[in-house]
């Protein structure tokens, strides 16, 4: 007998075949999907304790958010409309070393409701200061996702303000292995860890191949920034004589479990290794836009999808990004690379949610388990409401939901198995008291760090 059955959606499986059911139903038990077909089908073969009546609604498979730095939450309007150094080194670095591990915390909660109720079910984090306490943030909310505690050995008294920006090289590494022990696999499988390398400019050759050699003993990924703005790779000549990409793959980096983020700027010869190597890319719209990071105006991406690499869609973080929305994000995705290359047939919403969900997963080593719609997959569930005037009339679901929707039009959201919104009320936290918490440390920080921002226009 199932848990849970859902009848009568439009289900989007996003399965080999790309399967849509237009009447539809997916049944749960535990933790599993264990089936998904016609609603008549399934519900002849099931009976739940719970049945959820969709109809109206698309179901579609949990959005994967493959670049989110949670504990950067609490900071969110301090990028907007500076360059990523001014960013970095006069906001970012000050914030981190403000921030306690309690409002870590508060500020990965905070990150990850928002994300829940924009349909998000994982997400994969780059590393940030006080990594135990956004963990624990992602246990408490029910989210799925893969945490990566910093790890960067290179510095300049600017980044020492983060607080562990100066650590060597074999404290790095222990701190990073220790940390993928203890929260790899917790929550019931819902948290994994992985390695980061923060940022190429900061990660020395030895730390490279130390997290190397760590992350294939353990199975798990390297989250790694690269390739990422304007003038990167020229920096990179000048400090370690080589590009980025080159560097990585000349230090042994380059295999199916390294994670590579942005990445607006490889050379054509780079791609075409990185993919002979099943290198995986996260693809942040938002963040490219408002950072001015030049990805889409370079044109790489389509390149590195036309040459088979496996492309995730990441938020950044609400700071970079200033939304942690993915279905705008799909839309950006969808439609930024059409107006680049003149050509409207290029990528679409289609590939959008493709990227959103089963590539992000595969993004993510994680396509055995979540990403799509099928029976022994986790059940990771979407339903987004259609009933509003922007699916009509006559409207493909899917390019509905991806050019005119938003991630508010999401209704209920499943994770595990769990259902932790229904009817956009958050089942897991208080919604209000997290307000109020981050209205208080966001005051407190900013006193700390010496950040104020004031409009540009007078307030009365």
């Amino acid at each position: 007998m199932a848990d849970l059955i859902i009848t009568h959606a439009y289900v989007v499986t996003m399965d080999r075949d790309r399967r849509i059911y237009a009447d539809g139903a997916i049944a749960v038990a535990g933790n599993s999907i264990v089936a998904v077909g016609p609603t008549e089908a399934v519900r002849a073969a099931h009976d739940a304790a719970h049945v959820i009546d969709a109809g109206g609604m698309i179901a579609i498979p949990g959005l994967i958010d493959g670049h989110h730095h949670p504990n950067q939450y609490l900071s969110n309007g301090i990028g907007d409309d500076v360059d990523i150094f001014t960013l970095l080194y006069k906001r970012l670095y000050p914030y981190e070393a403000a921030l306690t591990p309690e409002q870590a915390y508060l500020s990965a909660l905070g990150g990850f409701v928002e994300a829940i109720q924009y349909g998000t079910t994982c997400f994969n984090d780059p590393g940030g200061l006080h990594a135990d306490a956004m963990a624990r943030a992602a246990v408490d909310v029910g989210i799925r996702g893969i945490m990566t505690r910093s790890t960067r050995d290179i510095g300049d008294q600017a980044m020492a303000v983060a607080g562990d920006a100066m650590e060597g090289t074999a404290d790095n590494l222990e701190a990073g292995s220790a940390f993928v022990e203890r929260w790899n696999g917790a929550a019931d499988g819902r948290l994994r860890a992985w390695y980061s390398l923060r940022y190429v400019f900061n990660v020395s050759d030895e730390l490279c191949r130390g997290v190397k050699a760590l992350a294939d003993r353990d199975g798990v990924g390297i989250h790694a920034h690269a390739a990422a703005v304007k003038g990167e790779n020229e920096a990179m000549q000048e400090r370690f004589g080589q590009r980025s990409l080159t560097r990585f793959r000349d230090l042994g980096l380059f295999g199916p479990n390294l994670y590579l983020v942005h990445m607006g700027y490889p050379d054509e010869r780079e791609i075409e290794l990185m993919a002979e190597a099943d290198c995986k890319v996260a693809h942040c719209p938002s963040a490219s836009m408002l950072g001015a990071y030049g990805v889409f105006a370079n044109g790489m991406m389509p390149k590195m999808a036309d040459a088979g690499i496996t492309i995730a869609l990441g938020t950044d973080s609400a700071t970079a990004g200033g939304h942690l929305d993915m279905v705008r994000v799909m839309y950006l995705a969808a439609c930024g690379h059409k107006d680049i290359a003149a050509d409207a047939s290029m990528w679409g919403a289609y590939k959008a949610l493709e990227m959103a969900t089963i590539d992000g997963a595969r993004a993510c080593l994680w396509d055995g388990e979540i990403g799509s719609l099928e029976a022994g997959k986790r059940a990771d569930i979407v339903l987004v409401d259609r009933s509003g005037i922007e699916f009509h009339p006559g409207r493909q679901p899917v390019s509905a939901l991806v050019y005119s929707g938003t991630g508010k039009n999401v209704d209920t959201v499943i994770i595990d198995g769990r259902i932790v919104m229904r009817h956009r009320t958050l089942l897991t936290v208080d919604l209000e008291l997290v307000k109020k918490e981050l209205a208080r440390a966001s005051v407190d920080w900013r006193e700390r760090a010496g950040i104020d921002m004031p409009p540009p226009w007078p307030v009365a």
